[in-house]
């Protein structure tokens, strides 16, 4: 049997690809082959489409914990220089592999996501079922003017002013944002469509390792997701004749220590997921929009066009001045709101044979965020049982401006209830010359019953 025609329909919606990398529209922990819209079902559906959770695929109960993901991207990426960039002892060799990475047009973007814990279940005479998880989230972007290597390799004796240091830093920006998600999700069966899945589905096997003998109806699905929204740390800066900063961090940012860490920060605000999915025979639909809603960021500071950083070059803790806004020239700012990034999902997905399910999705931003990247998404996946414990996910992934890319990741599962994932965004950033999105996700624990 040929794949179906839906299923390529994504990939030809974008007019030209560039060849530059993606970047992750999913979170990079939960990405697996990039198209999960009318795939995933426990609580991978948080932030993707709650619809499925009325599936009945969906086990009784399902749990993990330390889910965590993390992407770097630039056009002029590469391994090698990526890992000078963060291991490197050496001033003028990592600042060779910073202007070569973040002085790359549009910079670099970075994004990390961890899921601390993630549970679903189901809630006997209660159709449907439940997912609640608390997932951090950041993403950042830094882009190094083309003059900056002179201001930060210069030798020893050579000392600039403020002013000229100043210039050779023009156009150096630093955008930064991290915020913890708490979600409640539901899902539940809306109607039948007269029939179900059983004589198609029955005989195959769900990618926990188990007999789907809990068949999906063939039918209408509704799911509904609340965020609620701690911001720890927004960052909004920019050398323009000066420095130029907009910043809120949480006072004892990185560390995030509970109880009063876990809702102790400068931005609060609320969000919401909804969405719908379909079972016909062998196919699945899903159609969401996503992360609906805005952080309000209060108690922050705002600097404009200060040219005072002999401080900070000679010594000046730049940490702590950015928690206690002592930066120079700092004054409190008002409050103020970012928008998260409204995306509108839409997937299909076919069970091709037992072991075979193949997936496209198609993703429309539908604001511009200060958050991530904005760009059209498609992607065409697989995900294949090549033994009853063991499953592939691959596929293709392009985004309108930032290229293309190979997922690849593995799930093993032991003794049909404990599950472990690794994967990448793109298997090919490894080896390729620039263009680099180098990737890694991991699930250290999942327990399915």
């Amino acid at each position: 049997m040929k794949i179906p025609f839906l299923l390529l329909i994504p990939l030809l919606l974008f007019p030209e690809i560039s060849r530059e990398q993606i970047q992750a529209v999913l979170p990079v922990g939960t990405a697996k082959d990039g198209s999960l819209t009318a795939v995933a079902y426990d609580w991978e559906v948080i932030g993707v489409n709650p619809a499925n959770l009325g599936w009945q695929v969906n086990h009784k109960f399902s749990f993990t914990v330390l889910d965590a993901g993390v992407s770097a991207q630039s056009e002029g990426n590469n391994f090698p220089a990526f890992m000078n960039l963060i291991n490197s002892q050496n001033l003028i060799s990592s600042s060779n592999s910073s202007q070569q990475i973040l002085g790359a047009p549009r910079g670099m973007n970075i994004s990390a996501d961890i899921n601390w814990f993630a549970v679903s279940f189901r809630i006997p005479k209660i159709p449907g079922a439940f997912a609640i998880n608390m997932r951090d989230r950041v993403w950042g972007n830094g882009f190094l003017g083309p003059n900056t290597p002179l201001a930060v390799g210069n030798g020893e004796n050579q000392i600039f002013s403020d002013q000229a240091t100043l210039v050779f830093l023009s156009s150096t920006s630093v955008q930064y944002t991290h915020y913890r998600e708490i979600n409640i999700d539901y899902g539940l069966p809306l109607f039948k469509f007269g029939g179900d899945g059983t004589t198609d589905i029955n005989k195959c096997f769900t990618f926990s390792g188990q007999k789907n003998v809990n068949t999906d109806q063939d039918g209408l699905y509704a799911g509904i997701g609340f965020k609620y929204l701690i911001g720890y740390a927004n960052i909004n800066a920019n050398v323009d004749s000066g420095i130029n900063a907009v910043y809120n961090i949480n006072s004892s940012y990185p560390d995030i220590p509970p109880p009063k860490g876990l809702f102790n920060g400068p931005g609060h605000g609320y969000a919401f997921d909804v969405g719908l999915s379909a079972i016909y025979k062998r196919w699945k639909f899903g159609l969401s929009i996503t992360d609906i809603g805005s952080i309000t960021w209060k108690q922050g500071y705002v600097t404009f066009n200060d040219t005072t950083i002999y401080q900070i070059r000679h010594g000046s803790d730049l940490w702590n001045e950015l928690i206690n806004g002592t930066l120079a020239g700092s004054v409190p700012a008002s409050a103020y709101t970012t928008a998260l990034p409204y995306k509108l999902r839409a997937g299909v997905a076919f069970q091709w044979t037992p072991i075979v399910l193949v997936s496209a999705d198609f993703i429309d931003p539908l604001n511009t965020s200060p958050i991530g990247p904005n760009a059209l998404y498609g992607a065409v996946g697989a995900q294949i049982k090549i033994k009853r414990h063991v499953a592939v996910w691959t596929g293709f992934a392009t985004a309108q401006g930032y290229g293309w890319g190979i997922p690849l990741g593995f799930t093993f599962t032991v003794d049909k209830h404990f599950q472990f994932y690794l994967g990448t965004s793109d298997v090919t950033s490894y080896i390729r010359p620039r263009d680099a999105d180098v990737s890694l996700a991991v699930w250290m624990f999942r327990y399915n019953l």
